[in-house]
């Protein structure tokens, strides 16, 4: 199917590093918190909402990179133009340049295999999944992580309403572990590469805690 996504790109008066990417969020859900804007920010009145998000945030390159992804179309596009700076633990960080443009990309299963490299860390194991994780060889904890890549784009694809009806299949080529901080808790993160046999647009997340950036991709050309 072909997914609709907004990519907005703010580029600002200093580069911005990946580790504000919360703080920009935090800004943004701050100056437009209203109900009918909970895709910003995956809460209700009620709590969390355990959706897929259609809003993400990302630094990319130095620059603010948000996406809007379906229904965050709209809230996205409301809303963009009204940030003119982002202040970030105290620190102005004026806009100066940058585009909003609509694509429709390719999203669902492929005949081939493609190949994606993370480009922030990847957040999958759970309290759960860590304590198998840590029990196992190295041949182990690659089947682990190919079945929770697996499982990841399978949750994705729910929530973005396509109906995965061919088997999936991943190969973890590269991946490397390491401690993420985030809010005060310790995080195994992974980078590296992988193939699997899905279209995923460049800069969505997969995994835990996407929202604030965390398991974003791109595809890698052969």
């Amino acid at each position: 199917m072909k997914l609709p996504i907004l990519i907005c790109r703010l580029k600002t008066n200093k580069p911005l590093k990946k580790s504000q990417t919360p703080y920009v969020r935090g800004y943004i859900l701050n100056k437009f918190n209203k109900e009918e804007y909970k895709e910003l920010h995956n809460h209700s009145g009620n709590g969390f909402i355990y959706i897929y998000p259609k809003i993400q945030y990302k630094i990319i390159g130095g620059d603010a990179i948000l996406l809007g992804i379906k229904e965050g179309i709209n809230i996205l596009g409301d809303i963009i133009l009204n940030i003119k700076e982002l202040e970030l633990k105290g620190e102005i960080y004026k806009v100066v340049n940058g585009y909003a443009k609509v694509r429709f990309e390719d999203f669902g299963t492929t005949k081939e295999m493609v190949k994606y490299k993370f480009i922030s860390p990847w957040l999958a194991l759970n309290e759960k999944n860590y304590s198998k994780y840590k029990e196992l060889d190295n041949e182990g904890k690659k089947e682990l992580l190919e079945k929770i890549l697996v499982g990841n784009v399978l949750s994705m694809s729910k929530y973005l309403d396509y109906n995965v009806k061919e088997k999936l299949k991943a190969e973890i080529l590269e991946l490397e572990d390491f401690v993420v901080r985030y809010k005060g808790n310790k995080f195994i993160g992974f980078k590296g590469e992988f193939l699997i046999n899905f279209n995923i647009p460049n800069y969505l997340g997969i995994g835990r805690k996407v929202s604030k950036g965390f398991g974003s991709v791109v595809r890698v050309e052969e």
